[in-house]
């Protein structure tokens, strides 16, 4: 358990405590979405074969989530929803929410091609859409876990309709994305129609190929040299 948020919850009151807190906290939602997915169940040449692709494809996925200092927050049948606090992913969160995008959609076509002998024929359009949204949110205990509401979780699952591929963001995550990483990240305005508002404005982004160096989660205590 070491340099874990698990250990750290064992180990420090303090920390577990943050999420307990009854009042507002800031954080990104992230929605990921299988688009399409009805139609490649039906494509699979088992059910039992499909329900292992999903299976397998969300675990790899909140490994992604959780291993970018993001909290899983649960399975929604054809895709996960996740959160990145402040108070836990740190400065550096829109970068991490922002990789975490990435390399889900990398996933993704990995996966689907790893796993092409599942299905009776192979579907070119599907892949993931990804929402996110930034803003005030509550974390709720619902029986063993977290999860979290708010009106950003509403516009990340509503930009998760995405096209294969996409990630969207909504104005306020494209505020605090654009200011933390203006240039390690493509924005491009599109436009979308969402349920019950209309034709809305929101921004494809893609994380680009140049290093940067992220700050660390102040909870995260960095690993001596004799460390694995």
């Amino acid at each position: 358990l070491q340099n874990s948020p698990l250990r750290k919850l064992l180990e420090s009151e303090e920390f577990a405590n943050l999420f307990e807190r009854t009042e507002p906290c800031s954080a990104l939602i992230m929605a990921v979405d299988i688009r399409r997915s009805t139609e490649l169940m039906l494509k699979a040449r088992q059910p039992q074969l499909y329900a292992d692709f999903i299976i397998s494809l969300c675990t790899e996925l909140t490994k992604i989530i959780t291993d970018n200092y993001g909290v899983f927050d649960k399975f929604t049948g054809d895709g996960i929803l996740a959160f990145f606090p402040d108070f836990y992913s740190g400065d550096d969160s829109p970068y991490w929410v922002m990789k975490a995008a990435h390399e889900c959609h990398n996933c993704f076509s990995r996966h689907y091609k790893a796993k092409r002998n599942c299905f009776n024929s192979i579907l070119l359009e599907v892949g993931l859409g990804i929402g996110i949204d930034y803003g005030d949110t509550h974390l709720v205990k619902l029986q063993d876990g977290l999860t979290v509401i708010g009106s950003p979780v509403v516009y990340a699952c509503r930009l998760s309709a995405a096209n294969a591929g996409q990630t969207l963001l909504n104005q306020p995550a494209y505020e605090v994305i654009s200011q933390k990483l203006g240039e390690y990240v493509n924005f491009q305005e599109s436009e979308i129609p969402l349920k019950n508002e209309g034709r809305t404005l929101a921004y494809v982004a893609t994380l680009r190929e140049k290093a940067y160096e992220p700050k660390l989660p102040d909870w995260e205590e960095p690993k001596t040299p004799s460390e694995p």
